[in-house]
């Protein structure tokens, strides 16, 4: 079931990106054609983050790319193995401005997966990201701000051992949720600087998860600690956790040599106040997620992409083979060459 999933999401992207790219294309020939452009573009859009039109406060946008990576050996004497991958994002925004207010929203779907041989899919990329940063303005470059952040992945996870997969994550499971409030400092139209003392983070797995699915609730973090009936400790699943802290958000987002370079980096820090009856988290255990990726312009619809992700998140448990754990920096680096396709 798996597989066929796979191939169907892989045409599906496939299509769906070929389609837009010739549109494109076809437009960009239309156009040179009538005397609007004169060359053809070998550069991104630049990056706007509202409209330029006060008569129409919305603006849409977003992006798409889509990479494949395949290898093939037949009797290849310095030995090796077959294999095959994709990934995909698309990132969309609908953002909102008019006199003092803006409202911004953005949402990042992506996936990607590699095989190995004979071995079966690995996931290797799995975001559903969602953000609405609402704002309003009290200086000219400051702004009084609330935002939701919702973090989930569409599929099952799995921490691999010799002889075995152990699932680690799946759809909700975890999702985590941040509401804050504070103040948003824009110097300029590429970088903010959100401070927020008051900051609520909660983190869900569904019921549909048991003491069976017990790797999942560790990874996360989510579980309690009580005696049964012989007084030995147990790990007992917990579906919520809320918490209480402050927070910090650095983005960064621009272009660079005439809009064939773009670049994004966002720098999100949680710090929990340790306030709750049970509540074993310490104020200097900061949570810290950093996510960086630069695109660059090849010739039209072809690009170069890099993305680097840090996490370090003090509920989180890494498992080791001797079956310690304790929280560890996670890391996740990609580079590839495919199509892109902004609208």
């Amino acid at each position: 079931m798996m597989k066929k999933f796979i191939y169907i999401y892989s045409f599906v992207c496939f299509f769906f990106l070929n389609e837009r790219i010739f549109a494109q294309t076809e437009a960009a020939t239309i156009r040179a054609a009538q005397g609007t452009v004169t060359t053809a573009s070998n550069s991104l859009r630049p990056y706007q983050k509202f409209s330029d039109n006060d008569s129409v406060p919305w603006l849409f946008g977003g992006d798409a790319s889509l990479v494949f990576r395949s290898t093939y050996l037949t009797n290849w004497a310095a030995g090796g193995e077959d294999q095959t991958g994709m990934s995909s994002i698309v990132n969309l925004y609908y953002n909102y401005k008019k006199d003092k207010r803006t409202l911004e929203n953005y949402l990042t779907l992506a996936y990607g997966y590699l095989q190995t041989g004979d071995n079966p899919f690995v996931k290797n990329d799995d975001r559903l990201h969602f953000l609405s940063k609402a704002g309003y303005q009290m200086f000219p470059k400051m702004y009084y701000t609330a935002s939701l952040l919702l973090r989930t992945q569409f599929s099952t996870g799995y921490r691999y051992t010799a002889d075995d997969r152990i699932p680690t994550s799946n759809f909700w499971a975890p999702t985590y949720m941040f509401v804050s409030a504070g103040i948003d400092y824009r110097p300029n139209n590429s970088l903010s600087f959100v401070i927020s003392p008051l900051k609520g983070r909660a983190t869900y797995i569904r019921r549909k998860f048991g003491e069976e699915d017990m790797d999942i609730f560790r990874t996360a973090g989510m579980f309690t600690v009580e005696k049964d009936e012989n007084g030995d400790d147990i790990r007992v699943p917990r579906y919520s956790r809320h918490e209480f802290g402050g927070g910090a958000i650095i983005s960064l987002k621009g272009n660079l040599f005439k809009d064939r370079i773009s670049y994004s980096s966002n720098l999100d820090l949680f710090s929990n106040y340790g306030i709750g009856k049970n509540n074993d988290n310490k104020p200097q255990n900061i949570d810290v997620v950093w996510a960086f990726a630069t695109k660059i312009a090849i010739y039209r619809n072809i690009s170069a992409d890099f993305r680097y992700d840090l996490r370090y998140d003090h509920n989180q448990k890494t498992v080791f083979d001797d079956g310690s754990e304790y929280p560890e920096v996670q890391t996740r680096s990609f580079f590839g060459l495919g199509l892109f396709y902004q609208f």
